[in-house]
């Protein structure tokens, strides 16, 4: 996706209410967390991090963005860790 087509998506996301905003994380936010590289990234943090580190990193997740329901955060942590630890058929 060029940077130009990016940039307008993020400017119309800003035009949004809260309420519309609400729910495009519920709708968008899981596709965007199960990409290739969120994947390898959730992949990582399991491979590396203690149960603590990752303790923190959910409470930064869920600190960080408060505006989003903790059902949402859970929905997506659960969805991502599925996709990794589920294996996928060639």
């Amino acid at each position: 996706m060029a940077e130009a087509r990016v940039q307008q998506l993020a400017d119309e996301i800003r035009m949004l209410t809260e309420a519309e905003r609400q729910e495009l994380v519920a709708e968008v936010l899981p596709l965007l967390l199960l990409t290739q590289g969120s994947v390898r990234a959730v992949t990582y943090a399991l491979d590396t991090l203690s149960t603590e580190d990752l303790d923190t990193l959910v409470e930064h997740a869920c600190t960080r963005n408060s505006a989003v329901p903790d059902t949402t955060i859970a929905t997506v942590l659960h969805d991502a860790l599925h996709a990794v630890r589920t294996p996928r058929c060639a």
